[in-house]
């Protein structure tokens, strides 16, 4: 057999499989909340979620609604987030070995409700860890007033999943394409920035933070905004880095590649972040199930991976990040 071709002409491993594949990225569709901001809502079931992940070899996904308690405030936010958190718990409890969850939380809410949701939520429910969104009302994670949040988070050592949403700042010139296609890239490339020009990451460094989608613009701006930062600095009020700091800091976040597997893509994202901090997500089901096999090619077929790079991506990375769930996952193989 031939060895297949790289879009660099480079030959690449054939023959090489992704197995055991653990996905960060993934949601439900429920009657509860606010849910993507799309005009029509694709189907979504247990049932076909696993016939998915079965035909594609996904053992185990991690669900989560980051954004789904944070179009209210006060009481009634709360009461919404604690609905979705036992919502997702039921599911993980009758599949315990196919899917891990992570706690919605009441951004709008008083601090202190929401910290009591994050610890309804991680020490009754047992979820995984925490997903957000990398902004609210245009207020980007980085900004001081998160950091009780983030406080509590670091002090836990917690796995945050930061979703990104369309900032209310950039509707005027979205060009009526859908979101997805470059504001959830902005809004990521945002919030990676505020929250390393901020020294929030360095801060919290116990946190554990998965970024989406490769990272937004983040891997191919890395050298621009190294080099700019000099000139123009991070910021009003904020202390000057040096290359070095912001290169760390970027490197310091966890990538899923959803949508972010083209040779270019990892390329620019191996040049940024060790191997061991990316991950695989597929965002079931706002990508279609067509979209998960050339993704796991992608991966396969990549020469600037090894057969154990290949492995640690599919899950061994993510299975440090979920230590209950990789309990079970292990469980189940024993």
């Amino acid at each position: 057999m031939s060895n297949v071709q790289n879009n660099d002409n480079h030959p690449t491993p054939s023959g090489r499989k992704m197995t055991d594949i653990l996905d960060v990225h993934s949601h439900i569709i429920t009657s509860l909340g606010s849910q993507a901001p799309m005009n029509k809502l694709p189907p979504w079931s247990i049932e076909e979620s696993l016939s998915i992940m079965d035909a594609n070899g996904i053992s185990a996904s991690v669900l989560s609604l980051p954004d789904s308690a944070s179009h209210l405030k006060g009481p009634e936010a709360c009461q919404l987030a604690r609905q979705i958190n036992e919502q997702l718990a039921d599911i993980v409890s009758k599949h315990p070995t196919r899917f891990g969850a992570m706690a919605t939380l009441p951004a709008l809410a008083a601090t202190d409700r929401v910290l009591e949701e994050m610890s309804y939520a991680l020490d009754t429910l047992k979820l995984e860890g925490v997903a957000t969104t990398t902004s609210t009302d245009d207020i980007y994670l980085g900004d001081p007033r998160y950091d009780p949040w983030l406080e509590e988070m670091n002090r836990r050592g917690v796995t945050l999943f930061v979703h990104p949403v369309p900032a209310k700042a950039s509707r005027s010139v979205d060009l009526e394409v859908d979101v997805s296609l470059l504001e959830f890239m902005f809004d990521t490339t945002r919030m990676l920035i505020n929250m390393v020009f901020s020294g929030a990451k360095k801060r919290f460094s116990k946190i554990k933070i998965i970024s989406t989608h490769g990272g937004g613009t983040i891997p191919y701006l890395m050298t621009r905004i190294e080099t700019l930062e000099q000139v123009f600095g991070p910021g009003k009020g904020r202390t000057r880095l040096s290359p070095a700091e912001i290169r760390e800091g970027l490197a310091s976040f966890y990538y899923d590649l959803t949508a972010a597997t083209s040779p270019a893509q990892l390329f620019a994202l191996q040049q940024m972040v060790p191997s061991s901090h990316l991950l695989m997500g597929f965002d079931n089901p706002f990508m279609p199930g067509w979209t998960f096999p050339p993704a796991i090619q992608d991966m396969q077929r990549w020469n600037g991976l090894s057969d154990t790079d290949v492995s640690s991506i599919g899950h061994q990375n993510a299975e440090a990040l979920y230590p209950a769930l990789a309990e079970r996952l292990a469980a189940v193989s024993a």
